[in-house]
């Protein structure tokens, strides 16, 4: 890709990697970040530069431009830093001399976008990361280490502070970029593997819109509250990591996160105004890159006499890179899309299916999106792992099942007494000729300094007291995992009729029953353990006792949802204009690849 040419591309990816780098950490409680000052200042006419010496200076500092922005390209950031800060000085001394000269705007405006990389909240952002992800390649998985920084701030935090940061000098370019996009006749050569290449409006236009984009993607980041922690702790994501996420800790954690009352999700009251108006923003941006079309039409028409040096040549001759025509269609879809980002646009689905999505409405839901979840409500975390829908009673121990899940909770505490479990997971088979209360466990154990080992043993059931017996069935270190002590399995999934036990079984999938939807008066329609595991009827059943085999459910229909599932608002507050509950299951349908089952 030529570099000159992917100018507004390297720009926004200049800024895009703060905003990437932030979203992917939890965070924890935090102090949001300042709202910026908007900077406020005239950008003069072009005028040229008169005196030599500053005419070079002028000439070397565009040249390290073209260097930064190689540098970034290659992914180079170090390199970029150190010659990004005297670049940036170097434009502003002959701004100062030559105020009006539009060359040397043009050349601040990019350097004050490239040297966000030494601004020091930036940079001390950067440089955390870094060291956190070498301390995770050393082996460090405290993500109360990983995720907070030797100050005490947490690095999302400090990534928002990095984004709010960045959007003033993103408006100084844009104050720049403004002055040099109004002036049609400004052109800018520029240098590269000793090919002089011309710059105008066609490029500086949408370089101007990549920054619109790019003060809209650091707005949104900024804005939103992503805070993770609990009480400005990461335990449940320790729990999560080390215990598959099996603890009141985490259960407490999810529940907060889908409450109603959670600011989790929601726009700080201060950055209220800058988040609503992201709508508009990316209406400047559309409408400068229409600009930098139209620009290039115009040239079209006097062919190569104004094209000669540009970056490519527009025209309907076999000489020309782009067609004038491409260019007019172009606009006219972007006009459309620039429209209905305030009026909504309708938009075509892979299946064929047609939704009318008001990108405006989106950026005014500023509290969260708790309230358009669909009517539901949480279990108590005692009961998340009881059978409550979608399971039966068979004589058989199968993997997979709540009898599975009370087994590794049982073996992994019985391990974790004596021994600091790095992973650890177990799997129960039935493969003992289908006899009653028999099967094969297995566990995948890997323990810190110890090794790791993937140990086999018999299971039998005395009643609801499981029993193990070493296989001799093991991979790696054997001493790592010992023989686990006798099981009783709870009530709840272990019940002994006639001497006989029988253990509760999911139909499909062991899912904690975290919740359970309603319909608006709260009545109970499904649970989504139910839901998971579909329906199985008395003769689907019967067959599955009488061959010793696992019960094979119908899934539940997306006709049968519809009947299930009730949301409050269909529309979502606007964001999907006349939606309705008809359309919306209809469309996913048509969208889904069953028209008949929606797979879970």
């Amino acid at each position: 890709m030529n570099l000159l040419k992917s100018l507004p591309i390297l720009s926004l990816g200049a800024l895009s990697f703060l905003a990437g780098c932030s979203e992917e950490t939890p965070n924890g409680p935090f102090t949001q970040a300042t709202t910026p000052t908007t900077p406020t200042f005239t950008a003069y006419s072009c005028e040229a530069v008169t005196d030599p010496s500053v005419a070079a200076q002028l000439e070397a500092a565009k040249s390290n431009i073209t260097d930064i922005l190689k540098e970034l390209d290659r992914g180079n950031l170090k390199n970029a830093q150190a010659v990004s800060a005297s670049t940036k000085s170097t434009f502003k001394a002959v701004l100062d001399k030559f105020p009006g000269n539009c060359e040397a705007q043009l050349g601040y405006a990019l350097s004050i976008i490239t040297d966000l990389m030494n601004n020091t909240k930036i940079k001390s952002f950067i440089d955390t990361v870094t060291n956190k992800v070498d301390l995770a390649d050393m082996g460090v998985d405290d993500f109360n280490k990983l995720l907070v920084a030797g100050d005490g701030k947490h690095l999302t935090s400090m990534g928002q502070e990095a984004m709010a940061t960045a959007i003033s000098s993103v408006d100084s370019a844009i104050i720049y970029l403004k002055n040099i996009v109004g002036d049609d006749k400004f052109v800018c050569n520029y240098t590269l593997d000793d090919r002089t290449f011309e710059l105008d409006r066609g490029e500086f236009a949408p370089t101007l819109a990549a920054m619109y984009v790019a003060k809209a993607a650091l707005t949104f980041g900024a804005s939103i509250n992503i805070d993770f922690s609990d009480n400005g702790k990461y335990d449940w994501m320790n729990d999560v990591d080390q215990n598959d996420g099996h603890t009141p800790t985490v259960a407490k954690q999810i529940a907060s996160f889908m409450d109603k009352g959670s600011s989790f999700s929601t726009v700080y009251d201060s950055w209220k105004q800058r988040y609503t108006n992201i709508p508009n923003l990316l209406d400047s941006a559309i409408q400068y890159v229409e600009v930098g079309l139209q620009y290039g039409i115009e040239e079209s028409k006097t062919g190569l006499l104004t094209q000669a040096n540009d970056l490519y040549v527009v025209g309907d001759d076999e000489m020309s890179d782009v067609s004038a025509k491409d260019f007019q269609k172009a606009i006219d879809s972007l006009e459309h899309y620039r429209k209905a980002l305030h009026t909504g646009v309708t938009v075509t689905l892979p299946a064929g299916s047609k939704v009318t999505v008001n990108i405006a409405k989106f950026f005014q839901i500023t509290d969260g999106w708790q309230d358009y979840l669909p009517y539901h409500k949480l279990y108590d975390y005692s009961e998340w792992y009881t059978p409550v829908d979608g399971f039966y009673w068979t004589t058989q121990l199968y993997g997979d099942s709540h009898a599975e899940y009370e087994i590794n909770e049982a073996v992994r505490k019985q391990i974790a007494k004596s021994a600091n479990l790095d992973y650890f997971y177990g799997y129960l088979y039935s493969n003992r000729s289908y006899v009653a209360g028999t099967a094969e466990y297995c566990a995948d154990v890997e323990i810190y300094g110890s090794g790791y080992s993937y140990k086999c043993f018999y299971v039998t059931a005395n009643g609801c007291t499981l029993t193990f017996e070493d296989d001799d069935d093991y991979y790696g270190d054997r001493t790592v995992v010992t023989t686990p002590a006798p099981i009783t399995l709870s009530p709840s999934i272990c019940q002994v009729q006639n001497g006989v036990p029988l253990f509760a079984t999911a139909y499909d999938d062991f899912v904690e029953n975290v919740f359970y939807f309603t319909d608006a008066m709260g009545n109970k329609t499904i649970s989504i353990q139910g839901l998971v595991n579909g329906k199985v009827d008395e003769f689907r059943l019967a067959d599955a006792l009488q061959n010793n085999r696992r019960v094979d459910p119908v899934d539940y229909t997306l006709d049968d949802m519809k009947k299930l599932i009730f949301f409050p608002d269909i529309t979502f507050s606007g964001v999907l204009p006349g939606m309705t509950t008809d359309q919306f299951w209809e469309i996913l349908k048509t969208e889904s690849r069953n028209d008949d089952a929606y797979d879970w």
